[in-house]
């Protein structure tokens, strides 16, 4: 299913005629596919398993086992099943070709050909099946991705139920100062479990087109500075240093909730994985069409192996901080889709035991 590059697709001819496979070879050449062919039904069979092509042009008269008998064996296999069939056929009549859809074929080409019905046909079917493979790995992909979440919300709201159970149940037991340290405890799951929730639903709102896209012109440093302040008592609890070094005058094109949200998730992400007396420092640097803002840290880091799994929905990799923090790798996945939706990216440059630098592009403010 994937020829190389420099083809547009792999199309399975399945033809008696030289003349009609001649012509087939001009038209499908000129368009930059990649031919197989087969002059009978039982070599089609074997070649579309071998080959796994992405269209099937098949005849339908043909000695021996003509085409609506290969095609509902075609279709009969579970390795051929999907690979769309358009039928070729000198046949009008409305009969013919509703046997042939009620086989499972996805169109026809009549006899003589056409050059521009044939490329439009084939195009068409060919974006049609893309599309249908991408959404597919997609819906797959989420599946996966929801069933993570919902296993990581079962389990930080049954540890939180069975510590309130455990608390209940030997309340008189406790002194005031032991209370005291299970409720702060008990404080600190609770704000974790309702960010990861925060995330979901809102990495949930912008997958629906629910997110209104509200761009403007952002003072950067308004927007760095709320969101370190929110994180400031984790910083202090971990007695880690947060500097940053850019224009107070840096103005950069974007929604400000959205953007706000990038910068919590990367600076909160920066405090979970930085050693207890360590920095992290933000940088902006101006490269014409583009801000280049970089979130440094000294932390943990990370191995080539777990940067590549950072972005992928259906790739697990979770990762405590070094106090233990608990995170899903969700906050990182909404960055880059908002992101994305400011025509910005997100860049990753980690060596484990050394830090992580989170790099930033986001259009320049005009």
């Amino acid at each position: 299913m994937n020829p190389p590059k420099k083809y547009r697709g792999t199309i399975l001819v399945v033809d008696d005629n030289p003349t009609n496979i001649e012509l087939l070879l001009v038209y499908l050449h000129e368009n930059k596919y990649r031919i197989l062919v087969t002059r009978d039904g039982p070599n089609a069979l074997k070649r579309a398993v071998s080959a796994k092509p992405d269209l099937i042009l098949l005849d339908i008269m043909m000695p021996g086992m003509n085409g609506f008998e290969t095609c509902e064996q075609l279709k009969n296999n579970p390795e051929t099943n999907n690979i769309p069939i358009i039928f070729m056929t000198a046949l009008t009549d409305i009969d013919t070709k509703l046997k042939g859809f009620e086989l499972g074929a996805v169109d026809y080409i009549t006899k003589p050909f056409q050059r521009a019905e044939v490329s439009a046909r084939i195009s068409t079917h060919l974006t049609i099946q893309e599309q249908k493979t991408k959404l597919a790995q997609l819906n797959a992909s989420k599946d996966r991705f929801f069933s993570i979440v919902a296993h990581d919300m079962k389990g930080a709201f049954g540890s939180l139920m069975n510590f309130t159970q455990y608390i209940s149940k030997s309340f008189d037991e406790w002194t005031r100062e032991d209370l005291k340290r299970l409720i702060r405890d008990m404080c600190k799951s609770t704000e974790k479990n309702y960010k990861l929730l925060e995330n979901f639903l809102e990495w949930s709102r912008f997958q629906l087109g629910a997110t209104p896209f509200r761009p403007s012109n952002v003072l950067l440093e308004y927007i760095i500075v709320q969101a370190i302040q929110l994180y400031q008592a984790h910083a202090d609890s971990k007695s880690i240093q947060i500097t940053y070094d850019f224009s107070s005058e840096t103005y950069i094109q974007g929604d400000p909730q959205m953007l706000a949200t990038i910068f919590r998730n990367l600076i909160s992400n920066a405090i979970k994985f930085t050693h207890n007396g360590g920095t992290i420092q933000l940088d902006c640097n101006n490269l014409g069409n583009d801000l280049e803002i970089i979130i440094a840290d000294d932390g943990c880091g990370m191995d080539k192996e777990t940067v590549d799994k950072l972005f992928y929905l259906d790739k697990k990799h979770q990762t405590e901080g070094t106090a233990g923090e608990k995170g899903t790798g969700l906050g990182l996945l909404l960055c880059k889709d908002l992101l994305e939706k400011h025509k910005g990216r997100i860049r990753v440059n980690s060596k484990k035991g050394e830090g992580t630098q989170f790099r930033i592009y986001l259009p320049v403010s005009t």
